[in-house]
């Protein structure tokens, strides 16, 4: 199963991401052309990539994320998580990237942290 990734701007100016399927050795490329799309559109990019119908992810699909946080944090914007499911934040907290990635429950709550 691939990786599909949806673009929406808020009024305020901050790209969500919505990834939905796995984000493994083979979906992680398409969360990295995603982001590098919307570094294109914003100097100063503010994400949110919004967890929710992530369904597995991995290794790969974990150091896609920590490069679209590189990629933005160098361009002096940032990048939540948001709406993580059971698995996801079990990778996150036994790999502690959970102390490095801010992730909410929803996108709303991550929108507001901006």
């Amino acid at each position: 199963m691939t990786l599909d990734v949806e673009s929406r701007q808020t009024d305020a100016g901050v790209t969500v991401l919505v990834p939905s399927g796995r984000l493994d050795v083979v979906g992680a490329p398409a969360l990295k052309e995603a982001v590098s799309e919307a570094m294109k559109e914003n100097g100063q990019p503010k994400l949110v990539i919004d967890m929710e119908g992530v369904t597995f992810v991995d290794s790969s699909g974990l150091g896609s994320v920590v490069s679209a946080l590189k990629q933005v944090r160098t361009s002096k914007g940032d990048l939540r998580l948001a709406a993580p499911n059971q698995q996801v934040r079990v990778v996150l907290e036994l790999t502690t990237l959970d102390r490095v990635f801010p992730y909410f429950a929803t996108v709303e709550e991550a929108l507001t942290d901006f």
